[in-house]
């Protein structure tokens, strides 16, 4: 039951994100941005940054995926309980990052910005737990 909760809090927070991306989106867009070219409007700005938000999640969800799979229960139960601490740091720390511009039109920008690389650096610490070595207490699981 408590895995099921755990469960509704993520997809609760993801479906947050997107509703804010979308709320916080300026003007229209009737094309996609292609964000390989330097984009010319804040707007097309914020859209990049919760593109390689949305990219960075991705990586993010088939390390804890992978990890979460190769840990015990006990393991797995204290791996989501950081988790989803670690979510609600990663949504606190970007709304400080933003403070000193909120409701500015880079507010978006900046936020999806810090939740990617916030994002990047804890899938690095999955991964570690996945590529540790033998000898290497700190492994919370076999090493191969």
């Amino acid at each position: 039951m408590k895995a099921t909760l755990l469960k509704r809090l993520f997809i609760l927070g993801l479906t947050c994100h997107c509703a804010l991306a979308l709320a916080t989106a300026t003007g229209n867009q009737s094309e996609p941005v292609d964000c390989s070219k330097t984009p010319g409007t804040q707007s097309a700005l914020n859209a990049c940054a919760f593109q390689d938000f949305e990219n960075a999640s991705a990586a993010y969800s088939t390390a804890y995926k992978t990890l979460s799979q190769s840990v015990g229960n006990q393991q797995r139960k204290l791996l989501r309980q950081v988790q989803t601490e670690w979510l609600q740091y990663r949504v606190k720390a970007c709304e400080f990052e933003k403070s000193g511009i909120e409701g500015g039109s880079a507010a978006p920008m900046i936020n999806w910005q810090c939740q990617a690389r916030l994002t990047r650096e804890r899938t690095a610490e999955l991964q570690r737990f996945l590529d540790c070595k033998e000898g290497d207490l700190s492994c919370v699981r076999q090493p191969k």
